[in-house]
């Protein structure tokens, strides 16, 4: 069965990846504008993009966030599917130099909402299905995404950066996590994979290479620990290739 044969529903079609990887898989599309009871109760796969990135989250409306974040899921999972794929984060990892892998157990110490929900829904799924696979996703880059400290710095905005120069990340590109989703979907691979880089990179190491001289640093340290993806690895090579490299490759297709 090819790709293009699969009944494939994708959610959080408006904007970022999960726009992205509609239009390159040809899905069905799940906005906050569709409404659950006109989808279809059969699926392929579900591939579970979508979340409510808002911040200043007023009292009054703190439901219809955890609904975006949390509570669609499990109405995702009451759908007949024979893959669930979830779009998690790295970012669920506490901040720390340790090395982390998809079986390793860590006090949980969330920064913000979005890291939080997704540790909520990785156990929702996990005690819900069989059928699923946990994608905990690096960085993105790519030329639709949102303005962050990585993309000020690669386009040497003079604009403040809170972030300390020892902050590190990790990135990969929009079309590194496509590929890999098509190897998950085409070899029905279930579980958790860290989809990331192999080596973080340092916000000033990425400064000195860019030669990007209006940057000027902050005080808060952001650290991302390193992340061990063996296993994710396997499945695709290209997860062999650092941070440092994948920016390079993102500068050669926005100067195109």
């Amino acid at each position: 069965m090819t790709l293009e044969s699969l009944k494939i529903l994708t959610t959080g079609t408006r904007r970022g990846f999960g726009s992205y990887i509609a239009k390159k898989l040809n899905t069905s599309k799940f906005d906050r504008n569709s409404k659950l009871n006109e989808l279809n109760k059969n699926y392929d796969v579900i591939i579970h993009c979508a979340n409510n990135s808002s911040k200043n989250i007023l009292s009054n409306n703190f439901y219809e966030f955890s609904y975006d974040n949390f509570f669609l899921t499990t109405e995702l999972l009451k759908l007949n599917f024979k893959h669930f794929i979830f779009i998690s984060s790295i970012g669920i990892y506490p901040q720390s130099h340790q090395v982390y892998n998809e079986k390793s157990r860590y006090v949980v110490k969330t920064r913000n909402f979005y890291e939080f929900f997704k540790i909520m829904n990785e156990n929702y799924i996990h005690k819900s299905s069989k059928k699923f696979t946990i994608l905990r996703v690096a960085g993105l880059l790519h030329q639709s995404s949102r303005e962050n400290s990585v993309q000020k710095i690669i386009l040497n905005k003079n604009k403040p950066i809170s972030l300390s120069s020892n902050s590190t990340f990790n990135y990969i590109l929009y079309e590194d996590l496509l590929n890999f989703i098509k190897i998950v979907i085409k070899n029905k691979k279930f579980g958790i994979f860290n989809v990331a880089a192999s080596k973080n990179i340092k916000l000033i190491d990425l400064k000195n290479y860019l030669k990007s001289d209006n940057i000027r640093f902050g005080n808060y340290e952001y650290i991302t620990p390193k992340i061990d993806n063996t296993k994710a690895k396997k499945e695709y090579d290209n997860l062999k290739l650092t941070t440092y490299q994948n920016i390079k490759k993102y500068l050669k297709i926005i100067k195109k």
